[in-house]
């Protein structure tokens, strides 16, 4: 994963809003209090050339009355607001970050004023990549009680480009799982980058959290191959659940090459569920995905071998055990004594994989339109050979409408 652009849109926006309320200001100003002529004079030319756009020799006015001696606080105020709105405007961003920092120093600053100019001021220090800087006056705005969404994504970015990927993590984080809680969808470009700070602090469980997010609200065949790498990945990880892998990609329209088919086919025929791997290949078909390219021939032999088998009668020779028996008998259309076989088998226990049981029975009952029972199933895994990594992506899946 990559930083997604559009939040270094919106966080360098922030570098250039509030100039101009600032500078527009500056007459109100002028009216709540006096200054004295030999700095009024200065800063009233300096306000014409700025609205003229003649922003050095605006700068040079500025200068001129910030040499008074002996300025009143206020005089001092205005000096420095025009200074730093003019400054920006003439693309002399230390300067105008000077003039910032003396305001808010000042503490005359109140309200969204002083809002304001720390958003300002953050922006400043953002563009210059003055990322520590940004972080701080990013969070001053905060403490200030500034709510600019733009301005969370600065302090993020900031945090990210400084290297400091553990923190940025933390914050996305706690916004994405915010955004759940009030029953909104997470934005796409923001689990994106919660995706790449996480990869970068090494945080594998914020990153497949990042995923399995992408894969439910925003499913692409690219997140779905992360996610399933990422679950792969993960120390003892039981290769049984690759054919698992592929029953939720296929459940949520994720099956798109040749290669998918004709692997899942095969996983389930090996597995023993004979009657899904011909639905899975006859889909495949009828998707006109498979028939059609150099591995045709290929791709119809294993298209007879998968109805070969589903409709072949039990070999007694290489009995299926009763537990894969039940579950292939509901994608055979025995639905009920299937669930009922599958149920009873994992009270009584003795399974070789308990959660993988219940993880599958799930499955059937997804697969069976069932999807209030499957969520049940599904919250009842708990394994940490990545069976429970996908429950959870199957309980969000089978949750919604």
């Amino acid at each position: 994963m990559s930083i997604p652009s559009r939040f270094k849109r919106a966080a360098l926006a922030l570098a250039v809003s509030g100039f101009s309320a600032l500078a527009m200001a500056w007459t109100a100003a002028q009216a709540a209090d006096t200054l004295r002529p030999d700095v009024a004079k200065p800063l009233n030319d300096a306000q014409n050339l700025y609205r003229a756009h003649h922003y050095e020799d605006a700068l040079n006015k500025i200068a001129q009355a910030g040499a008074v001696p002996n300025k009143t606080p206020y005089e001092t105020y205005m000096v420095e607001e025009m200074r730093g709105a003019a400054a920006m405007a003439a693309g002399q961003n230390g300067v105008a970050a000077q003039a910032y920092e003396s305001l808010l120093a000042s503490g005359q600053l109140k309200g969204e004023d002083a809002q304001r100019t720390t958003a300002a001021l953050a922006g400043i220090y953002f563009q210059q990549k003055n990322y520590a800087q940004a972080i701080k006056a990013a969070q001053r705005y905060q403490k200030a009680g500034g709510g600019d969404p733009q301005m969370a994504t600065l302090l993020v970015e900031s945090y990210y480009l400084s290297g400091d990927y553990a923190t940025a993590t933390r914050l996305l984080n706690a916004s994405v799982e915010a955004q759940v809680r009030g029953g909104h969808t997470p934005d796409e470009a923001q689990l994106q980058l919660l995706g790449t700070c996480a990869q970068r602090a090494n945080d594998q469980e914020a990153y497949r959290g990042a995923l399995e997010k992408l894969v439910a609200y925003h499913p692409k065949q690219s997140y779905w191959d992360d996610l399933l790498h990422a679950i792969r990945s993960k120390p003892g990880y039981l290769s049984a659940l690759d054919l698992d892998t592929y029953r939720l990609r296929r459940a949520t329209g994720s099956l798109s090459s040749a290669d998918d088919y004709m692997e899942m086919t095969q996983l389930a025929i090996v597995a023993g569920s004979t009657a899904e791997g011909k639905q899975i290949i006859d889909q495949g078909f009828a998707s006109g995905v498979l028939g059609h390219d150099a591995g045709a021939d290929r791709e119809r032999r294993l298209q007879a071998l998968a109805a070969k088998r589903a409709n072949a009668a039990p070999d007694p020779a290489n009995p299926l055990a009763p537990y894969d028996a039940a579950f292939n008998q509901v994608y055979a259309g025995q639905e009920k004594q299937g669930l009922a076989t599958m149920e009873s088998l994992i009270a009584k226990g003795g399974l070789d994989h308990q959660d993988l049981a219940r993880l599958r029975l799930g499955e059937a009952y997804f697969a069976s339109g069932q999807k209030a029972r499957a969520v049940q199933a599904f919250k009842a895994v708990k394994g940490n050979d990545g069976s429970a990594e996908l429950a959870q992506l199957w309980v969000l899946v089978a949750s919604k409408p």
